[in-house]
């Protein structure tokens, strides 16, 4: 990712984002789709630049690098929800996702406490004892479910 002619509050956001993204395991996000037309991905991407801007408008103080990581992180569930042939598939996605995500990414990334809450508590108040215990969480929570109702409406397949 070019970041030279990004403004200097979002380099940080970026640079973050930059890391994550092109590791392989990310990338494989890029095969399934959220909503819509909408990849897991490109999902995950919006999240977490929603995220960073509320907190940066809002002047909510949140630990960046653990905000856009957990917002990156926290679909990374690595399955086709749609596919109802799949043996595997859950008819209860909303509910049991967040916890495949935050295997997944413990699998293949070194996660903190706040990270681990963002995706494990993303889904609030669907997981109802997965409660957002720090403001990260609560950011990301905000954002995911802007970011999925606007995919919802208005990036519909074609």
């Amino acid at each position: 990712m070019n970041t030279s002619r990004i403004k200097p509050d979002t380099k940080k956001l970026y640079c973050i984002l930059a890391e994550l993204a092109r590791t392989e395991e990310a990338r494989r996000m890029r095969n399934y789709i959220q909503h819509g037309s909408v990849t897991t991905y490109e999902h995950c991407i919006r999240v977490a630049i929603v995220s960073y801007l509320i907190n940066q408008k809002f002047r909510l103080g949140a630990d960046v690098p653990s905000l856009v990581r957990g917002a990156f992180l926290h679909d990374f569930y690595l399955y086709d929800w749609h596919d109802r042939s799949r043996s595997d598939f859950q008819r209860f996605h909303g509910f049991h996702h967040p916890a495949k995500a935050l295997a997944n990414a413990e699998r293949y990334y070194t996660l903190n406490d706040r990270e681990r809450n963002i995706i494990r508590s993303h889904m609030w108040p669907l997981t109802i004892t997965s409660v957002p215990c720090c403001r990260e969480a609560v950011i990301v929570c905000i954002a995911d479910k802007w970011c999925s109702t606007h995919e919802t409406l208005f990036h519909r397949k074609k």
